[in-house]
């Protein structure tokens, strides 16, 4: 397997695919694509990450992505954010604090 930069990996959990998550999936595929930034970012379906279920109600964090190797997850991602994560973490490494739900720490 090739050395990535960044590994994104999108839940497809069922209450994150009922909101939306395989639409972020393709949306990030297709921008991360466009980008030229295939070989160096590397995105990924993922099984139920279980953010959804660290709540009273479930389901109301979803959909979840994490990106590694800084182990930044972050919930409520819809499509309309994936331009926004490209930009400022993918591209600049910024941590969007609006959408984050939880940073890894070494």
């Amino acid at each position: 397997m090739d050395k990535y930069r960044l590994h994104i990996f999108v839940c497809l959990g069922k209450r994150c695919a009922a909101k939306g998550s395989e639409e972020v999936l393709d949306r990030l595929k297709e921008r991360i694509k466009k980008d030229g930034l295939k070989a160096d970012v590397k995105v990924s379906r993922s099984g139920c990450l279980q953010v959804c279920k660290e709540t009273h109600s479930e389901g109301e964090y979803s959909p979840a992505i994490v990106i590694y190797p800084e182990g930044v997850w972050y919930r409520n991602v819809t499509v309309s954010d994936v331009d926004e994560i490209v930009d400022r973490h993918v591209r600049k490494g910024e941590t969007m604090e609006r959408l984050l739900h939880y940073r890894m720490t070494l």
